[in-house]
């Protein structure tokens, strides 16, 4: 005659076994939400790059100054053109992007001039949570080149 039942799990056995599934399925959130963190900081600067380049574009093809509006207070940043009354685009700044008062350009003084060219050439230093990061604008009309620091 057997005292006790043989065909399940103890209680805390079962507690041991859920606690160790955990445990392992949390590993893997703490590891992606680092990489969410960083590729989200790598998304906004080639959106930057790219309203950068369009804004250049737009300046070329409608034969208009157009010039970027960073607005760090309210976090965000718009392109707008002298032909327009509304913004070309307005885009929110994540949070952690700031741009240091003492880098040679500002990136409140880009605009491009109605030929497609760069009022004031140099770089521009974006400094993100955990990445900095220059943009870099030629003389004439090239394009601008961004560069990654740690």
């Amino acid at each position: 005659m057997l005292l006790f039942n043989s065909k399940g799990y103890t209680f805390p056995e079962a507690i041991v076994v859920l606690l160790v599934f955990s445990v392992l399925a949390a590993v893997p959130f703490i590891h992606f939400s680092s990489a969410y963190q960083s590729t989200r900081e790598d998304h906004f600067v080639r959106q930057l790059e790219a309203d950068l380049v369009y804004s250049q574009h737009y300046a070329y093809t409608h034969h208009t100054p157009a010039r970027l509006n960073w607005h760090a207070e309210e976090n965000y940043y718009a392109l707008v053109s002298n032909d327009r009354s509304e913004p070309l685009i307005e885009r929110t700044i994540p949070e952690g992007f700031f741009a240091p008062t003492a880098s040679k350009l500002q990136f409140y003084e880009l605009s491009y001039t109605e030929k497609g060219n760069i009022k004031k050439a140099g770089t521009a230093t974006l400094h993100g949570p955990s990445r900095s990061y220059r943009f870099i604008f030629q003389i004439g009309r090239g394009r601008l080149r961004v560069e990654t620091s740690s």
